[in-house]
């Protein structure tokens, strides 16, 4: 961007970040440095950005929590979207016996949960442990346990790249694995600003407990205290990443100083000082030799920048 259009963008947004190191906003504690980072709410200002965008032409993403992103080379020109919800502005009304809960994109999965447990509300339980905002997980079809978050999906809201406000009912968005399609795209690019769950009456003590479980079966399985941005690649049909990557005998490989984690092989992890070539190079030999193993070409889940 020129300098015209730093000072214009800086007029539109109350809060913009130039020359931002995603290292600071990313769960995989490494990234490029990129030329703005604009945190925003979810109405007009928002709306405002995205027609300026449009208009100028500018390069632009949405990055939700920072939770399943890696922004590789030295310096990425454009603007990174960041959305900012608060869990007060949980809207919630009841539809028989089931409760309508609307969401804005940018509360993250952790606060919702919270809430649910306090509003004695249920049917969320398996998105506990999962970090990153609701944005984010309506946009990768989040889930574990053989359940997902568009299963109870009523409705998505969003505005288009002209910031054009557009509704999108369950029947009208595909669901796939770690993945929603909303509807044009994606000859025109939407951007998720919240989501109304249909959830069910439960005893919050019963919630927590189960959330509690979930969490602490993770935390067995799953490696702690280092940089990631959790499960790697994608499960292929009827199998999983992680075995063939240990089968494949991947477990501990490493490229400088990302690694392929001993205790889950489907968590490549930062050991301190990786950096986004590092992993994406080990993402590359792994994904040869499983394929050289078994034939299958596995597909990222980390959305690559």
């Amino acid at each position: 961007m020129n300098r015209r259009q730093h000072l214009e963008l800086a007029a539109l947004c109350r809060t913009v970040y130039w020359d931002v190191n995603m290292a600071a906003h990313s769960t995989f504690r490494t990234g490029s440095v990129v030329e703005a980072m604009v945190r925003t709410g979810t109405g007009e200002e928002l709306a405002a950005v995205l027609r300026w965008l449009h208009r100028e032409r500018v390069t632009w993403h949405v990055i939700g929590g920072g939770s399943n992103i890696l922004v590789t080379g030295r310096y990425r020109e454009g603007v990174f979207i960041r959305l900012d919800g608060k869990v007060q502005d949980i809207l919630n009304e009841r539809d028989g016996d089931a409760f309508l809960v609307r969401v804005s994109a940018g509360c993250s999965l952790a606060a919702l949960l919270g809430w649910c447990i306090r509003s004695n509300l249920g049917g969320l339980e398996f998105m506990a442990g999962i970090p990153g905002s609701v944005g984010g997980a309506i946009r990768m079809n989040a889930g574990a346990f053989g359940q997902a978050i568009g299963d109870v999906l009523e409705a998505i809201w969003c505005l288009n790249e002209r910031g054009e406000p557009v509704t999108v009912t369950r029947e009208e968005a595909a669901f796939a694995y770690r993945c929603t399609r909303l509807p044009e795209e994606p000859q025109v690019r939407m951007v998720i600003t919240g989501g109304q769950f249909r959830l069910q009456a439960a005893d919050g003590c019963q919630v927590a407990a189960q959330c509690r479980n979930i969490i602490a079966q993770r935390r067995r399985s799953q490696p702690q205290g280092m940089g990631s941005a959790g499960s790697f690649f994608k499960n292929p049909q009827g199998d999983f990443a992680g075995r063939l990557i240990e089968q494949a005998g991947l477990k501990g490989v490493t490229v400088g100083r990302a690694m392929v984690s001993p205790k889950h092989a489907n968590f490549i992890v930062n050991t301190g000082g990786a950096m986004p070539e590092d992993i994406v190079g080990l993402m590359e030999k792994v994904r040869q030799k499983v394929f050289a193993h078994s034939g299958v070409l596995l597909e990222p889940e980390v959305r690559i920048y």
